[in-house]
């Protein structure tokens, strides 16, 4: 999510999703203009700032305090700033009979866990996807923070530049359901639908 100030009286802020594909693109001629583009800005001076969105799952609120309002304010909370100790953590988890992989993506306990990162987490963390979350011992809910953790930090840190991943991760090699798909570790990767979701686990690693 991206906010930008837009007028200051009364304060209206222009509160951006993007989504899965959604983008900025920064030019000054017209032929540049990015495809799928939804809006554009022209800026003083010439230069133009579009956003666009093929998949189209983005969405721009006009709010007056974004924090305090929906959809932000029914976000849970923030894996990278404010992920809660283990014992909170584990308290949140000890009221879930869910799979982890469905609780991991409830918007309203872990804010911006996606599909993709979810797997990732508990790949390493050593956790089933199908394991009810208020199964898990005071140990391996220490695991998941510290793997949550990392895992997103990692990633924010190349700016979800998927090519400086670790080649350890199985991001990598989680794609497509391929038949005899194997982790760098030559583990095999399976393939399931769990709450919903393609979901890519390693049982020999993962309980």
């Amino acid at each position: 999510m991206i906010a930008v100030a837009i007028r200051d009286d009364p304060i209206v802020i222009a509160g951006l999703h993007f989504g899965m594909t959604g983008r900025f693109s920064f030019y000054r001629d017209e032929a540049d203009r990015p495809r799928f583009w939804k809006l554009e800005l022209i800026m003083d001076g010439g230069r133009r700032v579009a956003y666009a969105d093929a998949r189209r799952f983005g969405r721009i609120r006009l709010q007056q305090d974004p924090a305090r309002e929906p959809p932000i304010a029914l976000l849970g909370f923030d894996p990278l700033e404010g992920l809660p100790s283990a014992p909170d953590l584990a308290a949140h988890l000890a009221r879930r009979k869910a799979p982890l992989k469905a609780v991991l993506l409830d918007q309203s306990l872990f804010a911006g866990v996606g599909n993709w990162v979810a797997d990732e987490v508990l790949y390493q963390a050593r956790l089933s996807p199908h394991r009810e979350a208020r199964s898990l011992s005071p140990a391996e809910v220490r695991r998941l923070r510290r793997s949550l953790q990392r895992v997103i930090a990692r990633a924010v840190s190349v700016n979800a530049d998927s090519d400086r991943f670790p080649m350890t991760w199985l991001f990598h090699t989680r794609w497509g359901r391929r038949a005899g798909a194997l982790t760098a570790r030559d583990e095999a990767i399976v393939h399931e639908t769990i709450g919903g979701r393609t979901t890519a686990w390693v049982p020999s690693r993962q309980s």
